[in-house]
């Protein structure tokens, strides 16, 4: 009996505000023309598929959107099923919006106030019943939503009657396409900066975790004296750390991080700040992650599908002032999965 909580259950409300916001640039072209059709699908109650490329500043499109929805008083969440997107888009968000009262959930988290503007993993939804006029979903694609359709379900059980959702990708799943009209697809092939993506290099390389190997200690100790930030993903939590074992005795500025981590928003903050040079990752960082001077190494990238790998390399070339970098793929044969990822990268 020691473990019961009080419930509180208490009415949906409406509270409009200024949705006054700070964006300290202007939007390109082609994301003004994405704000506008977001706009207009919250002004009108409507859903939509935002299909852009990685790194194409997705947030920054949805700033008009919300703050047209909180003049008007709409009650307004953007979920993710991955935390770490959570953050890196709170961040984002609590920077532009200040006047803003901005609920931030996920596990072990409380809210601080009354649900008219959140920013939430999708599991927090369950804590909402029709409150929500609006919810963008960003990386509607990633484990867990794309296994899960309870999630999806708890998406529109928390949503009112009449509702506007906004979907978020660089990969979108076929099935929510299929379901969407072409009308409310929106598509953005480049970044705000105009640079070309950077298109993967594969190298056909047999990893032997038990030992270190020297072509692979160059690789990282050039990246470190070139001043670049590195993430090296795995698909498998203890070959990462087998490795990591091996490779920490001549890599000081080494770590790695995985969902079961109990260190791994502080290692990631760490990364931020330049304690550590190379970072040994699972695909909780293949989204929501960005950083200048920043390239990736897939390990074993003939086991990852095609959505994962297109992420992955999402992740170089984000930023205006670094825009170009390395994206690795070690692979012990190619896949039909590898070719995908590198011919939509290059459309």
């Amino acid at each position: 009996m020691d473990n019961i909580r009080d419930i509180y259950v208490t009415e949906s409300r409406q509270q409009s505000s200024g949705g006054k916001y700070n964006l300290s640039f202007e939007l390109s072209e082609q994301q003004l023309f994405a704000s506008t059709k977001i706009v207009n699908a919250i002004q009108g109650y409507r859903s939509l598929i935002l299909y852009a490329v990685t790194g194409a500043g997705k947030t920054e499109m949805t700033f008009e959107g919300i703050k047209f929805a909180r003049q008007r008083g709409d009650n307004i969440a953007i979920v993710s099923p991955r935390v770490d997107v959570v953050l890196e888009v709170s961040s984002r968000m609590k920077e532009a919006f200040q006047e803003e009262s901005i609920d931030i959930l996920y596990q072990g988290q409380r809210q601080m106030y009354n649900g008219h503007f959140i920013i939430a993993t999708i599991h927090q939804l369950y804590r909402f019943k029709r409150h929500f006029d609006v919810i963008i979903v960003d990386e509607v694609d990633a484990f867990p939503l794309s296994m899960d359709p309870s999630l999806m379900h708890a998406i529109k059980a928390a949503s009112k009657k009449r509702y506007s959702h906004v979907y978020m990708t660089a990969t979108p799943p076929r099935k929510l396409l299929r379901q969407m009209r072409d009308d409310t697809l929106v598509t953005l092939p480049a970044r705000f900066h105009r640079h070309a993506l950077p298109l993967p290099k594969f190298k056909y390389y047999k990893i032997q975790p038990y030992k270190i190997q020297y072509m692979l200690l160059n690789i990282f100790m050039h990246q470190i004296q070139s001043k670049r930030y590195t993430l090296v993903f795995f698909n498998h939590i203890q070959l990462m750390k087998q490795m990591y074992a091996h490779y920490k005795k001549k890599i000081a500025s080494l770590t790695y991080v995985h969902s079961e981590d109990s260190l791994r928003f502080e290692k990631i903050q760490n990364l931020r700040h330049g304690k550590y040079h190379i970072i040994f990752t699972t695909t909780i960082l293949e989204r929501g992650f960005t950083m200048a001077n920043l390239d990736v190494i897939v390990m074993h990238s003939h086991t990852f599908d095609s959505s994962a790998l297109i992420q992955i390399a999402g992740r170089v070339g984000r930023k205006a002032q670094a825009p170009s970098g390395l994206v690795l793929f070690f692979h012990e044969g190619i896949t039909l999965n590898m070719l995908k990822a590198r011919r939509n990268i290059k459309k």
